[in-house]
């Protein structure tokens, strides 16, 4: 659910505050099979390092939904780079390997160094081919107008990345899933004051840290369910940037994806 304690990402952010390219999830524990169809494992090759990992989700059978950061246009090796649909484990993977096609990156999409900020921290990724649905593999829905959400709501993050500032997932390396509680809008602008609409924050209930995304989780979904009706998930936000991982008193920073949904629906009917 980044460049977190992370962005690791040589083209941008400075390992403290880094985006978190954040992989896994701090205060998680292992997802079980199907848990969540939609989360793709993306690995992309570049000329001067030798991988980063990000994660994604599947908005159609052909389109992941990822943050821009992830991204390094000039030095990405397109062809070596791959994604992951219906995975569980990286060490015992039992998923299909899909080629890419092409990144689009959003036209407003900034890192101000400065500010330790990403604005517009969203990309769409097209697979070489259509994948199959199935028990493992499933579109994410996107929110609607109507949807309601509050500090209460039920949401989730998921990640195969560091399950502390500098400490990697272990074992067969399975899917971590970790809760979270939305922060509201005047917390996340004390916490990070040029934060913009587009924005949003998430974190430990009360702030009071151990639960978190961390590096390389950048691009994942949070998902959340929505207020009344038939329980179901919604992606409302995409792992984008954070100070550190789980850290007490702070959250992470999720882009909107209810401000993009014109972007996603432009991009994908394209």
């Amino acid at each position: 659910m980044g460049l977190r304690t992370l962005l690791c990402m040589t083209l941008l952010v400075t390992a403290r505050v880094c985006a978190r390219l954040r992989s896994s999830i701090v205060g998680g524990h292992d997802a079980r099979k199907g848990a969540w169809p939609w989360m793709v494992y993306l690995e992309m090759h570049v000329v001067v390092q030798k991988k980063i990992r990000c994660g994604g989700s599947l908005v159609s059978d052909q389109w992941v939904m990822t943050a821009a950061h992830c991204w390094n246009e000039e030095r990405m090796d397109l062809k070596r780079s791959f994604a992951r649909v219906g995975e569980l484990s990286l060490k015992e993977p039992c998923g299909r390997v899909v080629q890419l096609h092409q990144v689009v990156v959003h036209p407003d999409y900034r890192y101000q160094p400065k500010q330790h900020m990403i604005y517009n921290d969203i990309a769409l990724v097209q697979l070489q081919e259509a994948v199959a649905f199935s028990d493992t593999v499933r579109p994410v829905a996107l929110p609607r107008q109507q949807d309601q959400f509050s500090t209460h709501t039920e949401c989730w993050v998921t990640g195969w990345g560091y399950v502390a500032e500098n400490k990697r997932l272990g074992g067969k390396q399975t899917l971590q899933e970790v809760q979270l509680s939305l922060v509201d809008d005047i917390t996340c602008g004390r916490l990070f004051p040029n934060k913009i609409d587009s924005m949003m924050c998430a974190g430990d209930p009360n702030l009071n840290g151990g639960r978190d995304a961390c590096s390389e989780d950048s691009g994942g979904p949070l998902v959340c369910v929505p207020a009344g009706g038939k329980r179901r998930f919604v992606q409302l936000g995409i792992v984008s940037f954070g100070r550190g991982c789980g850290r007490k008193g702070g959250a992470g920073v999720y882009t909107r994806v209810l401000n993009y949904t014109q972007f996603i629906q432009d991009t994908i009917k394209a």
